[in-house]
């Protein structure tokens, strides 16, 4: 008996345990702003459910960065004048 109800207190338990991940974007910059684009401490990021924060206010909450990507985005035509490229840092962070 003690068995089975430590099991069931164990298999309830695991949804609280278990690990948090999200995806993050930061700012996106038109192209002729690429310098801007800089990964730095100061990067702003959007996470969902997290808010606005910065890789080192990341790792102060407990989250562990996995990924790094730049992204671009195109939007318009493509080889028109109504073209318009961004690009933006995007991050996956993970927390046990």
């Amino acid at each position: 008996m003690k068995k089975c109800l430590m099991l069931t207190i164990g298999l309830l338990s695991l949804p609280l345990m278990a690990a948090e991940s999200h995806v993050c974007q930061s700012q996106a910059y038109d192209y002729a702003s690429i310098g801007k684009l800089r990964l730095s401490d100061d990067t702003i990021f959007n996470c969902r459910d997290i808010g606005r924060v910065t890789i080192p206010e990341l790792a102060k909450r407990g989250w562990k960065v996995t990924h790094v990507a730049q992204q671009t985005e195109y939007t318009g035509e493509v080889d028109s004048d109504s073209e318009v490229i961004k690009m933006y840092q995007e991050i996956v962070v993970y927390k046990d």
